[in-house]
């Protein structure tokens, strides 16, 4: 079975900081506060609901979470 993933599009991201709130196992802002940075783009089993939360939470619907 293939692994869940998630992307940011950094063209649409305003770097918000709601989903490295809501994920910060998952997600971070650059020391410069300017870019996301994904900490885990591949995702374990125990982590998808919380990348699944940050991303409905994303006021510009930059993050794609995608599962098997």
């Amino acid at each position: 079975m293939a692994d869940a993933t998630v992307e940011v599009n950094h063209d649409v991201c305003i770097v918000s900081g709601m989903c490295a709130s809501l994920a910060p196992e998952i997600f971070d802002i650059d020391d410069d506060g300017l870019k996301l940075e994904v900490l885990k783009p591949t995702l374990p089993p125990e982590l998808v609901d919380k990348a699944r939360g940050a991303e409905a939470c994303c006021p510009v619907e930059a993050i794609k979470v995608t599962t098997p």
